[in-house]
């Protein structure tokens, strides 16, 4: 019987995959499986299969559909009650898995461990659940029952940034059972990600969450939502939507000045231009 599956999504990141597999030899027992979903040109079974000594099911799709669509295709294939996702340059300690494990017999819908974060820099910080509060939406850092995740429809595919954060909010409706792992065992290491690209896919991503989840949001959640799109708008010098955008945040939390600044350097395009670059840096 397998109890967890461990989900891999991968695209064109030949070494940190073969390397993510030696990573999980080590913890990887009979009863659990690794799914790997590649959409890499370049099929790679073969390699992983010289090295891995664990029991794994390998999709090549060689085209790339997102991070979202191969999460939501190996789950077709998966076999375990519990479901576990994880990118090729993700990093955990030796008791990662098993500490999960340890939390089967409870049944919760939803376990929970402690992360560290290391940025480019090599800079480190914690994210620890405080009481019954998560840490985390990071894959890797979370457990989750197959039959709810499959409740709740998987990842929306559309998304192509905060895909996580919109996939809690469907989680947080069917109020689940929780536990915590009050140990760092995931380790998370942020890539660099950013320019023209990143920001059009976040405005394309957060009008979506506006328009799914609009009517359960705080005003405090939909203020920063509106806000992040108008100052992305701004960016793509397309100031009659940033706003738009920009107001409609005002008028969510009308005592935040800065917010108010934002719109009003909005219809000014010559000192929008000098303010905020088209460039990224990142």
């Amino acid at each position: 019987m397998i109890l967890i599956s461990v989900i891999v999504p991968t695209l064109n990141r030949p070494k940190l995959l073969l390397d993510l597999v030696k990573k999980l030899n080590p913890i990887i027992k009979k009863e659990h499986e690794v799914i790997f979903v590649d959409d890499s040109i370049n099929c790679q079974k073969n390699e992983i299969a010289q090295i891995a000594r664990f029991n794994f099911q390998y999709i090549h799709r060689g085209v790339p559909n997102g991070v979202s669509s191969a999460r939501n295709q190996a789950i077709k294939y998966s076999k375990g009650e519990y479901l576990i996702f994880l990118d090729d340059d993700d990093d955990f300690t030796e008791e990662w898995l098993s500490d999960f494990e340890t939390q089967l017999p409870s049944k919760t819908d939803l376990v929970y461990c402690d992360m560290v974060t290391i940025s480019p820099n090599g800079e480190k910080s914690e994210l620890r659940s405080f009481g019954k509060h998560r840490a985390t939406v990071i894959p890797g850092s979370w457990m989750i029952r197959k039959f709810l995740f499959m409740e709740i429809g998987g990842f929306d595919e559309r998304l192509k940034f905060g895909e996580n954060t919109e996939l809690f909010f469907r989680i947080d409706r069917k109020k689940p059972s929780v536990s915590f792992i009050q140990k760092n065992n995931f380790i998370y290491k942020p890539s660099i990600d950013g320019g023209s690209k990143s920001l059009k896919n976040a405005i394309e991503s957060n009008l979506i969450v506006l328009e799914k989840h609009g009517d359960l949001l705080s005003n405090h959640i939909k203020h920063l939502y509106h806000q992040v799109i108008g100052v992305n708008f701004i960016r793509f010098r397309r100031f009659r939507e940033a706003q738009d955008h920009l107001w409609i945040a005002y008028k969510l939390k009308p005592r935040k000045i800065s917010t108010l600044i934002r719109f009003l350097i909005s219809m000014l395009p010559i000192l929008a231009k000098r303010l905020y670059s088209e460039e990224v840096k990142v």
